[in-house]
């Protein structure tokens, strides 16, 4: 038995972990390929939410949510995205779903304890994954899915979570938000272009302005100014292949918008979840990404290789993109959306990794 226990332990052991962080098992036996970060009990402290349980803070004990299917290797769980949706002051859960096509959230029932009860919000089509963004600036988050053959977001209006189409017919694998023009609205970005924000993002017209095809997309797709010449760039990892790249904004003689694709990194696959955050606190962004574990239960090129969770600075004296590499082997990747908060309150910032192979945190020391 003994022996048995070692072997799996020297098995799930990433070849490499950064000297910089320590690795947290909060629960090894989860699958669920999402997760939230959010003071669900209302203590001071930030807790982890992935798929039928929340994990409370500090020490990670396991807490009921509520039970949710498995399809065909996957859970019908694909974004964990904590919004007080009834304003009732205990943060739920939004998600959504693949195999049943549904946008759905989980109340927490706050004092009272027991199963979060689950509410249909709609069924706007197939969805990867979400997560929150302030869509049309008013400074409160929005729930926003990447559905396939629409854009849509959910808006939170007087304790319901309000469906505003943006498209019937374009949406795709991968979605972003950022303001891509200037004009300091937040537009919407897709894999086969994006859609320029309206003066009023509820009544008007968004504008699709087809200007790339990034082909299946990671989410979100970033959109950031990388090498500080007052244009946002555009960064993506291919989902279900190999390949990190950045399009460069650029103006042609005519003053007319350019994008020029260069390659990151294409040495490794299945890149679904990308975030931006400045992890070493030097003022700059740098990207938050790893692979995810089966994204096609291992039909994806590369989909047997090891996972890898990494990051990705822009240096100006070379124009290029630093790889720095926090995880490699082992069970650790970064599922559907890798979390980055301050999960301890010491000041820096921390990674929370959910997927098949286990839910994880990588807390800075």
């Amino acid at each position: 038995m003994f022996l048995t226990s070692f072997l799996l332990l020297s098995i799930q052991a990433p070849e490499v972990i950064h000297p910089d962080y320590e690795l947290i098992h909060i629960s090894e036996e989860s699958d669920f390929e999402a997760c939230g970060v959010a003071d669900f009990d209302r203590d001071g402290d930030l807790d982890i939410i992935s798929g039928d349980s929340w994990y409370e803070a500090p020490n990670w004990g396991p807490q009921p949510v509520s039970p949710i299917k498995a399809v065909g290797g996957y859970r019908v769980d694909f974004a964990d995205v904590p919004i007080d949706v009834d304003a009732d002051g205990w943060i739920d859960v939004v998600s959504c779903s693949w195999h049943d096509r549904a946008v759905f959230w989980r109340r927490n029932p706050g004092e009272e304890a027991g199963e979060w009860e689950t509410h249909e919000v709609d069924r706007p089509g197939n969805m990867e994954t979400a997560f929150a963004a302030d869509v049309d600036g008013d400074g409160a988050l929005d729930f926003v899915p990447n559905v396939m053959g629409r854009t849509v977001w959910f808006r939170l209006e007087e304790g319901a979570l309000i469906p505003r189409v943006i498209s019937e017919e374009r949406g795709g694998h991968g979605i972003g938000i950022g303001d891509l023009d200037g004009d300091g609205r937040a537009d919407v970005l897709g894999p086969d272009g994006w859609f320029k924000a309206p003066k009023d993002p509820l009544k008007g017209e968004w504008e699709h302005k087809a200007e790339w095809s990034l082909g299946s997309a990671g989410i979100s797709i970033i959109a950031h100014d990388f090498d500080g010449d007052g244009l946002v760039d555009v960064f993506w990892g291919m989902g279900h292949d190999f390949g990190l790249y950045w399009l460069k904004q650029g103006r042609d003689k005519d003053g007319g918008r350019t994008w020029t694709r260069h390659t990151v990194d294409d040495s490794w696959s299945q890149a679904h979840g990308l975030t931006l955050a400045d992890l070493d606190g030097d003022g700059q962004s740098e990207v938050v990404t790893g692979k995810r574990r089966y994204a096609h239960n291992g039909h994806d090129p590369g989909g047997e290789e090891p996972l890898i969770v990494c990051t990705y600075s822009y240096s100006s004296e070379t124009s290029k993109f630093t790889r720095t590499v926090l995880t490699k082997g082992g069970e650790v990747g970064a599922g559907h959306y890798p979390i980055v908060r301050d999960m301890d309150a010491d000041g820096d910032l921390d990674i929370v990794l959910p997927g098949k192979s286990g839910l994880y945190l990588l807390r800075k020391r």
